[in-house]
């Protein structure tokens, strides 16, 4: 039990550096890439991961005109989920932008689940959402002039349909796997961006052996890997402990930036970090302390 115990723990932290790791691999692919293209490739690279183990596992199950409108919702918010981050990380920077994303997306999951799932809007989320607000006007305010306000707009844009992908997949019927309900919104995507892409007139890059081309890959396997990672590192911790680990997140994301892009940690900035870190810990200490009360 304590080994499945440190192999979640383990599979829950390497997720957490995976997903940290996205800012590297979008600046990577080099603004050549247009916004639209990057996300239909990505998400045609993953589709081919992914659609032969779910033909191979047996996992697709039909679905009915009640779960068509369950996945509505989650692939409705997962198509806004790539090309304003993309954007955000080309034109701002990898630490600062991870944290307006990881803000609004929480602040987001919050206002959904009060509003659209009817969950239990608790003290300590209020807590939790106002410091995070805080945490994130103090970033906008001391960003003026120094970023491309817009670039944080949309991460905080991304950050709304992240926070409401996350959310609305519990209005998903249990009986479909989290590998059906990845497929589904890796193929809305698809099938949006590619028209839009073609629409928008961008280029249509032909793959090269080449170091934008490796980023599109690295980034691919770095989603395709952190989903699954952190699916079966949940199946063995606390799912606080694991909302805890996660943050690494964004303490990787950070780390990245400075030590890949050579970015700047402002004081501002890094007051507004841990007031966002605190906000994402907070809910967590609390479901922690009571259960330990409790044994």
């Amino acid at each position: 039990m304590h080994i499945q115990n440190l192999k979640g723990q383990l599979f829950v932290l390497l997720s957490a550096v995976l997903f940290g790791s996205y800012g590297i691999w979008a600046v990577l692919l080099s603004s050549d890439f247009g916004v639209f293209f990057q996300g239909y490739v990505r998400s045609f690279l993953v589709l081919l991961i992914l659609l032969p183990i779910m033909v191979f596992t047996n996992s697709w199950k039909p679905l009915t005109k009640s779960d068509v409108k369950a996945y509505a919702w989650c692939c409705g918010f997962g198509i806004f989920t790539q090309a304003p981050l993309y954007y955000a990380f080309q034109h701002a920077g990898v630490g600062i932008v991870s944290l307006v994303f990881f803000a609004v997306s929480l602040i987001a999951a919050y206002g959904i689940g009060y509003f659209l799932l009817a969950e239990e809007m608790t003290q300590v989320k209020l807590y939790s959402f106002a410091l995070g607000i805080v945490g994130l006007v103090s970033i906008f305010w001391n960003s003026f002039g120094t970023v491309s306000l817009l670039a944080l707009f949309l991460a905080g844009l991304n950050g709304v349909a992240s926070g409401g992908e996350v959310s609305t997949t519990k209005l998903v019927p249990e009986k479909f796997s989290a590998l059906q309900t990845s497929v589904m919104v890796w193929g809305a995507i698809f099938i949006t961006h590619l028209p839009l892409s073609l629409l928008a007139g961008e280029t249509q890059i032909v793959p090269a052996l080449n170091v934008h081309w490796f980023a599109m890959l690295g980034f691919t396997f770095a989603g395709v890997c952190a989903f699954w990672l952190v699916i079966e590192g949940y199946k063995n911790i606390d799912a606080s402990v694991g909302g805890l680990i996660g943050l690494l997140e964004i303490v990787s994301a950070i780390f990245f930036g400075v030590l890949v892009f050579h970015e700047s940690i402002t004081v501002s900035i890094a007051m507004g970090s841990l007031l966002i870190i605190g906000a994402g810990m907070l809910p967590n200490v609390y479901t922690l302390s009571q259960k330990i009360q409790q044994f």
